[in-house]
């Protein structure tokens, strides 16, 4: 009876054990048995710490299966939850005598696969969350290169005999413009943009809010008459429509496709008009940049795929240290080592609080970003060739990690070969068809830095409703004068190029 009670309680124990959420156990050195800190300690779940001075450690085991310790000069291990609970929460590590390419960084020896780990578990832990405020400069540059640009206008029950003659006319001419002139557009903006989390619940999940204060923009290229990638097919219809009642309205189809159900003359004339003679950009908009850095730069949140700290999808080697400014750092190469990886690429990593200072990326060889070739079914090709970036790290007073700089340069591809029709919405339906033809590639470039990163009275940012989004957006302000600009601090970039010479 005692022996079936004493089974008993230890059976209720080690359930009691197996079930417990929150743990505290131990890494020591094999050998010696001295304490271990800094050890990483990560969980198939994702959840990780690390260990204390005194190698002590505490881990949720909820939900666990296999645990994986790693340090800096040390062989990384992977245990089962069970093994761990045999061994009373007490984990051994070897030294790494066999590191690949270790190297002295005034430290101790560094194996590849423990700086990785450490690495994305600070950047994880320690990058920047809302709120937060922060001073926003950016430069844009788009340049558009027309490799073809033909225009066919079919008869049509709509356009008279001599209507037809000038507008195939001004359609043949605007191609020669935009060929010949290639146009590039240009601007510079500096901006204050609070920054704040609330949760969606059509998404599901927190999404960040923005807030443009204190903004100041500046056309700076302009070549083209204010021609852009995204409004080339308003100017297009325009050219149509002026030839068409400007009683009616009309639809407009592509092919299959509606673009747009009711369309005037009159309508357009006034948009286009207004925008022209005010000269102003939308302020909300300007907050792109802002948004992009969150993007591109917290790739250590992102999928696997794009996550290029992951050691399934990427292949890693540790290079020779090389030092930025006045410090040596880690130097850690990537390559795609999974078909749905598409980066190569190097890492700078801070060999004392192992976060990434700069990071440099682009399109392996014989990879491409988005691609999409209906060339013979919808007239439709699209390929980004080309994605280059180089992002800096900083890490603010509080020891947090935020973005301070992005370049990023694409190159895209577009063939495009598609009927456009007006339909007239009246009884009779008449209609006009033109076909248009356009190869063309886009190239863009953009810089963002971000600097005076304080924090501010949150509780007077609130979520915004639709209808206040709404009317965000149609706030907008006046571009600078020229005079106006070459008296600013931040012209030609000056912000950009003072900051990247400590690292020159």
């Amino acid at each position: 009876m005692i022996k079936k009670l004493l089974y008993f309680t230890l059976l209720l124990f080690n359930i009691a054990v197996l079930n417990a959420q929150t743990i505290t156990g131990k890494v020591i050195h094999l050998n010696s048995n001295e304490p271990i800190e800094k050890a990483a300690i990560i969980t198939n779940t994702k959840s990780g710490t690390t260990s204390d001075e005194f190698g002590t450690y505490t881990l949720n085991l909820n939900n666990v299966l296999t645990i994986s310790i790693s340090c800096l000069g040390y062989e990384s291990k992977t245990i089962t939850k069970n093994q761990l609970i045999k061994d009373n929460y007490i984990v051994n590590l070897q030294e790494n005598v066999n590191q690949l390419d270790e190297f002295q960084l005034n430290l101790t020896k560094v194996s590849l696969d423990s700086l990785l780990v450490k690495t994305a578990l600070n950047m994880k832990e320690h990058y920047l969350s809302s709120p937060v405020k922060q001073d926003v400069y950016a430069i844009e540059n788009q340049n558009l290169d027309f490799k073809k640009l033909e225009f066919e206008l079919n008869s049509s029950s709509l356009l008279s005999r001599k209507k037809r003659k000038l507008a195939e006319k001004e359609l043949i001419q605007f191609a020669n413009n935009l060929q010949n002139k290639k146009p590039a557009f240009g601007t510079e903006f500096k901006a204050t943009i609070l920054n704040k989390k609330f949760y969606s619940e059509e998404r599901k999940k927190e999404v960040d809010s923005y807030q443009v204060e204190d903004i100041q923009g500046y056309k700076k290229i302009d070549i083209g008459n204010g021609v852009t990638l995204e409004n080339i097919s308003e100017r297009l219809q325009n050219v149509v429509l002026k030839h068409l009642s400007s009683k009616n309205t009309y639809k407009v189809k592509s092919g299959l496709f509606k673009l747009k159900d009711s369309l005037s003359l009159a309508e357009t004339a006034r948009v286009t008009d207004s925008l022209a003679k005010d000269n102003t950009f939308s302020d909300y908009n300007q907050s792109y940049p802002l948004r992009n850095i969150k993007y591109r730069s917290v790739f250590f949140n992102s999928s696997p795929q794009k996550n290029f700290l992951d050691q399934k999808y990427y292949e890693h080697q540790l290079e020779e240290n090389e030092i930025l400014g006045t410090k040596k750092y880690y130097v850690v190469s990537f390559t795609p080592n999974k078909s749905k990886s598409k980066y190569s690429g190097t890492m700078y990593i801070d060999p004392t609080d192992f976060y990434i200072k700069k990071i440099k990326y682009k399109y392996a060889e014989g990879k491409r970003g988005q691609h999409l070739n209906l060339k013979f079914l919808l007239g439709i090709k699209f390929s980004e060739n080309q994605h280059n970036a180089t992002i800096y790290y900083e890490k603010n007073e509080n020891n947090n990690i935020y973005t301070a700089y992005i370049k990023e340069t694409k190159t895209n591809y577009a063939y495009i070969d598609r009927p456009i029709k007006f339909i007239e919405n009246a009884k009779d339906r008449n209609k006009v068809k033109f076909n248009i033809k356009i190869e063309i590639n886009i190239s863009e470039d953009r810089e963002t830095f971000v600097n005076n990163i304080t924090d501010f009275d949150s509780d007077s940012f609130k979520k915004k409703s639709k209808e206040e989004i709404k009317e965000a957006y149609k706030k907008r302000t006046s571009y600078l004068t020229k005079e106006a600009y070459e008296a600013s601090s931040w012209k030609n970039k000056v912000l950009i190029n003072q900051y990247l010479t400590q690292y020159n």
